[in-house]
């Protein structure tokens, strides 16, 4: 038991010796360009991330391989919902949030090139009941396992972006400033990854199998959502040890061949629907 303890404080000391090297080498440098003695102003920061939330060929996608109480398994593939979708901006300076819903893009990390340094979360939200016409996971199957893709659109003032992948609850189609500081599901209910420059114009798959079993745990949950945040020595601080989500990159796109290609076509949810969900 010593011996586990131990190596969760050396991972949590490893974790915030990182996040504070990054903060470290985080300043503005001013290079010249040029012989005309013009200079360009470089900005780094800690780093912003957009991930696309447009079409199905590169809207985020939850893969999920499921046994059921019956013999066998099964795996469906779910777009996040995008009227859930959005970003929440905390603007520091002027102490405002900002709630943008259905974007193209949705935003993580600090916006450097803003003054206020503003700073973007992520939600995304994938129902596991069909209450859009997609398939449903049964709230009794055993996750066997769970992959988040998703294609990222823009990584800026930095090379490398720590980040958490939170799990959280928030209201269906009712993202608020609240949502901000939503708390994690249970206190173990998150994961640390990185994001990199050369992700920029590529799908990142994350694991998010045990994210999904939490989900799972009954009651089981009408949807797994999940908030992309900006590791910080604050955020790091207030956690306890977190498990680093295993990710992998690709370039090839994606097969629509198994999934509704149309995510447009998605159907709206009724009120009754709405008011009488359960998986």
């Amino acid at each position: 038991m010593k011996r586990v303890q131990t190596g969760m404080k050396k991972s949590r000391f490893l974790q915030i010796m990182k996040i504070i090297l990054i903060c470290l080498s985080v300043t503005g440098a001013v290079s010249s360009c040029g012989g005309g003695g013009g200079q360009v102003v470089v900005i780094t920061g800690p780093g912003l991330v957009g991930i696309d939330d447009t079409i199905a060929s590169t809207a985020p996608l939850l893969t999920v391989t499921y046994a059921p109480p019956a013999a066998g398994s099964a795996t469906v593939k779910i777009f996040s919902d995008l009227a859930s979708d959005g970003d929440i901006e905390f603007d520091p300076v002027l102490n405002t949030f900002t709630v943008t819903t259905s974007p193209s893009e949705v935003l993580f990390g600090e916006d450097s090139s803003n003054a206020n340094l503003p700073e973007f979360r992520t939600f995304l939200t994938f129902p596991l009941d069909g209450i859009t016409g997609q398939p449903v996971v049964p709230s009794d199957a055993a996750i066997l396992s769970a992959t988040l893709e998703v294609f990222v659109g823009q990584v800026d003032f930095a090379s490398t972006i720590p980040a958490f992948l939170d799990l959280v609850q928030y209201t269906f189609q009712g993202l608020s400033a609240a949502d901000f500081d939503t708390p994690l599901l249970t206190p173990t209910s998150f994961r640390s990854l990185d994001f990199f420059s050369s992700d920029q114009g590529n799908f990142v798959d994350i694991d998010v199998t045990a994210l999904m079993q939490e989900a799972q745990v009954p009651p089981a949950l009408p949807d797994f959502q999940v908030r992309f945040d900006l590791q910080s020595l604050a955020t790091a601080l207030s956690r306890g040890p977190s498990n680093e989500a295993s990710r992998s990159v690709h370039a090839q796109s994606r097969a629509l061949d198994k999934i509704q290609s149309n995510r447009g076509a998605l159907k709206p949810p009724t009120q009754e629907a709405l008011k009488s969900r359960r998986r």
